[in-house]
């Protein structure tokens, strides 16, 4: 593996951690903005870029964040620079799959088998039921987030994926739209520690399949 040269993305991934510690320096706008361009580049299914993001950084909201009613009082959350609400858009993940789809085939994009039944396997997409379509929209959201986190590291950021929220409360209380669905919360800000917390990770041979 050592044959493989070290580059900035391989170093991001190794210092990312999980920061649930924040300094109380700001998160700047300039900040914000190359974490949202991170994810608008990510990759997606159909290239149907199904997510959404709502950005949170008033002091009364991020204290709200960090209560019982939203995340279980989670109350660390509160000394967050940013929390990034990540939704994804049921229904512009269904329309932009299709535009995908045909615009594959008119520009012949796709050669070969890989094209048989595309419409018909989007149609089935339309029909799902939301937890289905949910499910497909969510593990693209979650792409865009993992570009968000690794962009954090090499801007002198940390951050931590929240998966426990009401989301529920969430959409009221910030006015986000029905349509849309809250796959999870990331917060962002300067870490309090440049030592790591412990990751226990897999072995590879544990997650290989032979």
């Amino acid at each position: 593996m050592r044959d493989v040269p070290m580059t900035g993305v391989e170093e991001a991934i190794l210092k990312r951690y999980s920061v649930r510690e924040f300094l109380p320096d700001p998160v700047t706008p300039d900040q914000v903005a190359a974490l949202l361009e991170a994810a608008r580049l990510a990759p997606s299914s159909l290239n149907s870029q199904p997510w959404r993001f709502k950005v949170v950084q008033d002091e009364e909201n991020l204290a709200w964040f960090g209560t019982k009613p939203v995340s279980r009082s989670q109350t660390w959350l509160s000394k967050a620079g940013a929390i990034f609400v990540c939704c994804a858009d049921l229904t512009g993940y269904v329309r932009d799959s299709q535009a995908s789809a045909f615009f594959y085939r008119e520009h012949d994009l796709i050669r070969g088998d890989s094209m048989d039944g595309i419409e018909e396997y989007v149609e089935r997409e339309v029909h799902a039921s939301e937890t289905a379509r949910f499910g497909a929209a969510a593990m693209n959201v979650g792409f865009a987030a993992s570009f968000m986190m690794l962009r954090a590291v090499e801007i002198g950021l940390g951050s931590c994926w929240i998966g426990m929220f009401n989301e529920t409360n969430i959409k009221a209380h910030l006015g986000i739209d029905p349509s849309l669905r809250v796959v999870g919360l990331l917060a962002v800000g300067h870490p309090a520690s440049d030592t790591p917390s412990v990751r226990k990770r897999k072995e590879l041979d544990e997650i290989i399949l032979r």
